[in-house]
């Protein structure tokens, strides 16, 4: 039975680590999750919450092998504006058509589309294959 403890690979207190493990995701969706509730909500309740998990959720013990997803979220290639859409796409294995489209629901009908867009392009990393052959010279 897999159990939940605090992720060792940690940025904060492990919890958004532990519960990407658990989940079997990559631990920066789950990052990204939890910064645009808390903007959304005002920030307090989800830190109250964050601060609370970190004090129920157990340590991991000393031979905790973390899960690691085979999937790695990173900023796409195919880009409009910056790749996040593309690498969302990528990632969950849809067309990238479809989750620009969502942003753009989100933006019009919700109002967090563009607040969304700019978490994602923050916390996103670079595609390592991506940045190499972009800086390559070309003759």
């Amino acid at each position: 039975m897999k159990k939940l403890y605090l992720s060792p690979d940690k940025k904060f207190l492990g919890i958004c680590g532990g519960i990407a493990d658990y989940l079997n995701v990559d631990p920066t969706l789950i990052r990204i999750a939890v910064v645009c509730l808390a903007l959304i909500t005002a920030i307090l309740p989800v830190t109250i919450a964050y601060v609370v998990l970190g004090l129920v959720f157990p340590a991991a013990p000393d031979d905790y092998v973390p899960c690691t997803s085979a999937k790695k979220l990173t900023k796409g290639s195919d880009k409009k504006l910056a790749g996040v859409c593309s690498g969302l796409a990528n990632y969950f294995g849809i067309d990238p058509t479809i989750v620009r489209l969502v942003f753009a629901l989100f933006t019009l009908f919700i109002g967090y589309g563009v607040m969304t867009y700019i978490v994602c392009l923050i916390m996103m990393p670079s595609d390592p294959v991506q940045v190499v052959t972009d800086n390559k010279y070309e003759n």
